[in-house]
């Protein structure tokens, strides 16, 4: 029944696998795996307050093996109300439960030739890696810096095969086991180890925190702290991560002064401009698991106060018909009739291009806000509506709007967020008339990947002068927890 639950969760039916964990947890109703199942469930289809109460129960309990906690990680960032320290001792304390010394010290050397950088993750194929990592790769300086690209899992299209093209080197690592993998990536003499996973599923924080390079750093696909020591740095910008802000790192916290993302926009790309005309239409395309009732009150009330406006909601859960009518039956209590939404299941990457033509503006969820999703929405003309919060991963659509000089579309609270949505869908003939212009904005202010690569070769190149200037250039041997031995 377990086992069952699993797969229909993976399938993205959301609700089955929610009624299978139930079943499973009355027949095993000490056991920890089918609570965890229901917990994550329940988040996936828009209930975080209930399934993150009963997860978290499960961490503090230790029933849980380090992945399971992992999955905690990412999903404690879809609770609506988080609290800042509360997640850093979470992290802190996944490290500290899992994270155990093993294989021999490490042996630093200098860098000799071309800087050798390591970019290791899971996702090397279709998705947000490949959306924010292929342009830079391309443009990186070639003359200075090898790339080896480390794949964690098999995951192969088309996207890995252009990755893999523009790479050095590629070392396919997913069938090692920790102390196989240690070995491998230390043989590979690597500078700098840019670890692109964090705690995304599939990673190996394990054994970055024996240490593989002499430099090792967090970047892209993971939007907090790994808490994890032999992490030397988080890459950033001062939009996601500013001054007075409450987040804590367990990493030194560095800033791209262009900023963390740089879009790489698709080959495929469909023309920006409206398709048809009528009254405004709003979108989302974000995970239903980021719809808490929040979200959903700002936007019944959007809808409300344009009794005109439809809505239009895609998300791979919504394949399922028992999610969409648990959905439909959420606006529903919100005094929002179906015949004002329009719900997409999984679609193409191009199908989802394609959609926002028939949009006008974009509504960012939150605290969980887009990225990919709000790099599309906006690479195809729409403006989005965001609510930033303390955390980065919450200001991740707002960090966009503020480098394209669009302040008009960041919400200071709920009520704000609202009247601005309003706002927008009162003018959606002008918003169409822009949408061209604003790509061309776009493709300058988030596409620029030769100055995003300039950025990152000089940061890492300072890091690396830093590390090496301190030492007098000369090697050493690192104890497992990071200290030199």
């Amino acid at each position: 029944m377990l086992s069952l639950a699993d797969a229909l969760h993976a399938a993205g039916y959301a609700a089955e696998a929610l009624a299978c964990s139930e079943r499973a947890e009355a027949l095993q109703p000490q056991a920890a795996k089918p609570r965890q199942m229901r917990a994550i469930s329940l988040i996936d289809r828009g209930e975080p307050e209930a399934g993150l109460a009963l997860y978290r129960s499960l961490v503090e309990q230790g029933t849980l093996d380090a992945i399971d906690e992992q999955r905690y990680l990412i999903v404690a960032h879809y609770d609506p109300t988080p609290e800042p320290e509360a997640m850093y001792a979470a992290h802190l304390a996944w490290a500290e439960r899992h994270v155990k010394p093993f294989g021999p010290p490490f042996v630093a050397a200098p860098p000799r030739g071309r800087l050798r950088i390591g970019w290791l993750s899971p996702r090397f194929n279709e998705g947000p890696v490949a959306r924010f990592f292929t342009g830079l790769l391309r443009a990186f300086d070639r003359e200075r810096h090898a790339h080896v690209l480390i794949e964690l899992e098999a995951h192969r299209d088309a996207c890995t095969e252009a990755l893999e093209a523009l790479a050095d080197e590629v070392l396919a690592v997913h069938a090692l086991d920790d102390a196989a993998l240690l070995a491998r990536l230390r043989e590979a003499r690597l500078d700098v180890l840019v670890d692109l996973a964090g705690h995304a599923p599939f990673s190996r924080p394990q054994v970055l925190a024996q240490r593989v390079a002499p430099l090792q750093l967090c970047w892209l696909d993971y939007f907090d702290t790994t808490g994890l020591p032999n992490i030397d740095g988080w890459i950033g910008d001062r939009w996601l991560v500013p001054p007075d802000s409450p987040q804590r790192f367990r990493e030194r916290l560095l800033h791209l002064p262009g900023g963390r993302f740089c879009y790489t926009p698709p080959a495929f790309t469909p023309e920006a401009r409206r398709e048809g005309g009528g009254p405004p239409v709003f979108a989302s395309f974000n995970r239903i698991a980021k719809l808490h009732d929040g979200v959903l009150d700002a936007w019944a009330r959007i809808l409300a106060a344009l009794p005109q406006a439809r809505l239009l909601i895609g998300a791979a859960a919504l394949q399922d018909a028992a999610a969409r009518d648990y959905l439909l039956g959420r606006f529903a209590r919100r005094g929002v009739d179906a015949s004002r939404l329009e719900l997409r299941g999984r679609q193409s990457y191009a199908e989802l291009l394609a959609a926002y033509r028939l949009a006008d503006v974009a509504l960012d969820p939150f605290p969980f806000s887009g990225c990919t999703t709000s790099c599309d929405a906006l690479w195809m003309g729409l403006p989005v509506v965001t609510l930033p919060g303390w955390s980065a991963v919450s200001r991740q659509t707002a960090s966009l709007a503020w480098r394209l000089g669009r302040p008009q579309w960041v919400a200071r609270d709920a009520d704000d967020y609202v009247a601005r949505a309003v706002a927008l869908g009162s003018e959606v003939e002008t918003l169409r008339a822009q949408r061209t212009a604003l790509r061309r904005e776009v493709e300058r202010r988030l596409c620029d990947a030769p100055a995003h690569a300039a950025e990152f070769a000089a940061l890492l190149r300072r890091l690396v002068d830093e590390r090496w200037g301190a030492r007098g250039g000369h090697g050493g041997a690192f104890a497992p927890d990071g200290r030199q031995a």
